[in-house]
């Protein structure tokens, strides 16, 4: 879906056109959009976007050109990059008060993976041109968007690394550690996730994922039903997960 799709002006924030897209001023807890001055932050802001996506919609494709920065305001968001022959692996789920670029921040750049509504979502998007013109004026929102990007981009990639050097249950392990303390912060947790999407984080089959949580089930480590997951013994599950 594109930005341009009953959009409306983001009207949530008190003082939009001087407020970030957010309730506070900080942008996932990094104080990004806080580096710039009311004058910069009223130039990037006063033409963004606010679009309601449904569960399950794509927010932003694969390979297209990358012509917004997105804040997801409220809601879960999973990024997808998207294979040969429908098969797909989830690298990381976007939360509430979060920016992603998903490829990069500068004009002409193009989006490394997809991203979907896991939820229902609440997002704005800001023009690249307006974000490209600070970027030549700011270096300190420069560089602090540079490494916001980075670390981005260094989490997938230690995701695929943990994909392709560890064994199935050193996937399964991981996949509930981030689960509990990462995405819900809770345990039990709820499966807001399909088992589909749980295996798409775990780079294997459906029915190998369950097999495997069967198998943790059996060994003492996990509870769990269709609705939720607790972990009875996150020590042992940790042992797991370093083994791989």
């Amino acid at each position: 879906m594109s930005p341009n799709q009953d959009p409306a002006h983001c009207g949530h924030c008190s003082e939009c056109t001087y407020d970030c897209c957010f309730s506070s001023r900080d942008c996932g807890n990094n104080q990004l959009f806080g580096l710039l001055s009311p004058e910069e932050l009223h130039s990037l802001m006063d033409n963004k976007r606010q679009i309601r996506f449904r569960s399950g919609e794509t927010i932003l494709k694969q390979n297209t050109p990358l012509t917004h920065l997105v804040c997801i305001k409220n809601g879960m968001a999973k990024v997808v990059s998207e294979g040969a022959k429908g098969k797909n692996l989830i690298l990381e789920i976007i939360k509430s008060n979060n920016v992603f670029t998903v490829g990069g921040s500068i004009q002409n750049d193009f989006r490394h993976f997809t991203v979907a509504a896991v939820t229902d979502v609440d997002c704005c998007f800001i023009d690249t041109n307006r974000l490209y013109n600070l970027l030549t004026r700011n270096n300190t929102f420069s560089i602090a968007l540079l490494n916001y990007t980075n670390e981005q981009h260094l989490k997938m990639m230690n995701t695929l690394i943990n994909l392709t050097n560890k064994y199935m249950p050193g996937r399964v392990a991981d996949t509930l550690l981030y689960l509990k303390n990462v995405v819900f912060e809770s345990n039990p947790f709820n499966f807001i996730l399909s088992k589909q999407e749980l295996a798409e984080m775990s780079g294997m089959t459906k029915e190998s994922f369950i097999r495997s949580l069967k198998e943790f089930e059996d060994s003492g480590l996990i509870r769990h039903n269709r609705n939720a997951v607790e972990i009875l013994k996150e020590n042992e599950l940790m042992e797991v997960s370093r083994n791989g």
